[in-house]
């Protein structure tokens, strides 16, 4: 059964900082972090840890903060048609 995971990010551009995030569908925390790596295009190779994972996003450098796994709900005030993530 395929659970949602979300996985957290900060990004650095100069003095300048900023969150990403991005929920992904998988089986596994593995999987999920898995996908997310390829996404990412991340040499997880180079790291010993997914906890060390930096990319470079653009000119924004990111480093992985955490993940957690999240249940989806449907949004009440748009009759449905939206995904809630809690």
């Amino acid at each position: 059964m395929e659970k949602t995971f979300k996985i957290s990010y900060k990004l650095r551009y100069g003095e300048t900082e900023d969150w990403g995030g991005e929920y992904l569908k998988a089986t596994t925390k593995k999987q999920a972090l898995t996908s997310f790596a390829k996404k990412m295009q991340i040499r997880t190779k180079q790291f010993k840890s997914f906890e060390d994972w930096t990319w470079e996003e653009g000119v924004w450098s990111a480093r992985f903060k955490h993940i957690k796994q999240v249940k989806e709900k449907r949004c009440p005030h748009c009759s449905g048609s939206g995904i809630i993530h809690i």
